[in-house]
């Protein structure tokens, strides 16, 4: 059985910031992290990724994710969003021509983390 859910952050005059995430049996997958241009480097996206990471580590579940660079694809912005989700303890598991897998093993009970 899966379970899917979304988190939702408004930031006002209709505009909001978005995750949907998976959940099974043995973990966790995020599947869509969406941010508005004009609210990037905010923070914004790190306390979405931040909430399913709690989630995922008090159930002791691994996280999975898929990231590609919206719009234009270049290796320069798949670079990027790669070490954005390393911050976090993502590694990389598997590459493609245009798109990257990647997983975060569950913390420990009582780890912190570096964003929440």
């Amino acid at each position: 059985m899966n379970i899917t859910g979304e988190i939702k952050f408004f930031l006002g005059d209709g505009d909001y910031a978005h995750l949907k995430f998976s959940e099974s049996r043995t973990s966790f997958s995020i599947d869509i992290v969406s941010v508005p241009a004009a609210y990037r480097s905010k923070g914004i996206g790190s306390l979405l990724i931040g909430r399913v990471l709690l989630m995922a580590d008090t159930m002791d579940k691994d996280i999975y994710l898929s990231a590609r660079p919206i719009g234009a694809y270049t290796v320069e912005r798949l670079s990027r969003l790669v070490s954005y989700y390393q911050r976090f303890g993502f590694s990389v598991i598997d590459e493609g021509l245009t798109m990257v897998s990647m997983k975060r093993i569950a913390k420990t009970a009582g780890a912190q983390h570096a964003v929440i």
